[in-house]
């Protein structure tokens, strides 16, 4: 029997794979949507519990602390979106900071020398790791073998009392410098220029090719971006100033944005992500794009590191320990990565990291216990692996065997 096209595309089967596109191109155009709303009703909860939670001085202080787990889960972004995994980059950074630590503090070196030595060890392990794991060795057994022959080499750049203090040395500077306001200002005003000058470059390019668009694609997104710019800059700087290692994370963040997004470098990055084996019969270097997501990793785990060994005066063996790893992962994914490669964006390292910072800082200024921050963050993390299996598969129900 001859089945007709129109039976074919009015069949359930057919309905169900039109419904799951169309969720999955919703979820792509909108997926920091759900996890501001997220992020809204976090700030609610605990704003409600103790106003103190979204005043100016703990806002600065939520701020300084996503930092370090931000530029990680960067890192670990690049990984994720060619389908790996790394679980070593927590101790990584703990160990390019003992590195960096070491060598300007206790060799007197310059602290560029130092940074940049660091950054080399991070990119330096990572490239190992990503060697090993071209042999066909899962990323997974890798990295975690990686994590606990770090932890024995971070002993070994330590020296005998296993701590490097940089109190009071240019090493320190990394995060207790602050950009005064005039300047911090001036930066959100040319942010907001530029960002306002692609959105209409965007348009322009959309004219061109007869595709139909408005004015409002180039105003209200712009209005939105100062908003969010020019609010940050009067928030932080009623304290002492824009913090250095902020405009860190931000120059990393768009270097990384225009990376991903303007670049072949980023086609590349996803349709390795998206379908592996089709990359490579269309010609795209997979093996060699996968190395490049882990030498990003490892600079971003040195800098990590370095800004998280300056916040906290010294480097020691519980550097890059606890649950920094967990949180640099989780914010990654719940942030709007996919586990399961091709899907999601550089700034879903931000807005993780936003999520699982503010919870951590609101169950601290509660005096709740630790436990609670644990369930809390966990929880968080399997909802949004949850929810990243359902677009995946563009069903609610699971596929039958």
């Amino acid at each position: 029997m001859t089945i007709s096209t129109s039976s074919a595309v009015g069949s359930p089967a057919a309905r169900r794979t039109s419904v799951g596109r169309a969720i999955e191109s919703a979820a792509r155009a909108h997926r920091s949507i759900p996890v501001l709303v997220v992020l809204a009703i976090i700030w609610a909860v605990f704003y409600s519990q103790n106003s103190a939670y979204l005043s100016f001085q703990n806002l600065t202080n939520l701020t300084l602390q996503i930092v370090t787990t931000a530029i990680l889960a960067l890192g670990v972004v690049f990984v994720l979106l060619v389908g790996e995994i790394d679980l070593s980059s927590a101790v990584l950074s703990g160990v390019c900071a003992a590195v960096a630590a070491g060598l300007t503090v206790n060799s007197g070196l310059p602290l560029p020398v130092g940074i940049a030595a660091g950054v080399v060890a991070g990119m330096a392990v990572t490239f190992v790791e990503a060697q090993v794991i071209m042999f066909g060795i899962p990323s997974l057994i890798v990295t975690l073998g990686g994590m606990v022959i770090l932890q024995g080499l971070i002993l070994v750049v330590l020296p005998p009392e296993f701590t490097v203090s940089v109190a009071g040395t240019p090493f320190a500077e990394i995060a207790s410098t602050t950009v005064p306001a005039g300047a911090s200002y001036a930066l959100a005003a040319a942010g907001t220029v530029a960002f306002a000058a692609y959105r209409l470059f965007q348009h322009r390019e959309r004219l061109s090719t007869g595709t139909s668009t408005s004015v409002v694609a180039v105003v209200l997104p712009s209005v939105i971006v100062a908003a969010v710019l020019f609010g940050g800059v009067f928030t932080l700087t009623q304290q002492r100033g824009m913090p250095m290692p902020l405009l860190i994370l931000t120059a990393m963040l768009l270097i990384a944005w225009y990376a991903t997004t303007q670049t072949r470098y980023g086609i590349h990055l996803y349709a390795v992500g998206g379908d592996r084996e089709a990359a490579q019969r269309a010609g795209i270097p997979v093996r060699r794009m996968v190395l490049y997501s882990f030498l990003v990793l490892g600079a971003c785990a040195a800098v990590a590191g370095m800004v998280d060994a300056s916040r906290q005066l010294g480097v020691s063996v519980t550097s890059g320990s606890g649950p920094l790893m967990l949180n640099a992962i989780a914010a990654a994914v719940v942030g709007g990565t996919s586990l399961f490669g091709g899907r999601g964006s550089i700034w879903s390292a931000l807005l993780g990291a936003l999520i699982i910072g503010s919870i951590n800082n609101g169950v601290q200024l509660l005096g709740l216990s630790t436990e609670v921050q644990y369930f809390a963050t966990g929880s968080v993390l399997i909802v949004a692996v949850a929810i990243d299996v359902v677009l995946a598969r563009g069903s609610l129900l699971p596929r039958r065997r």
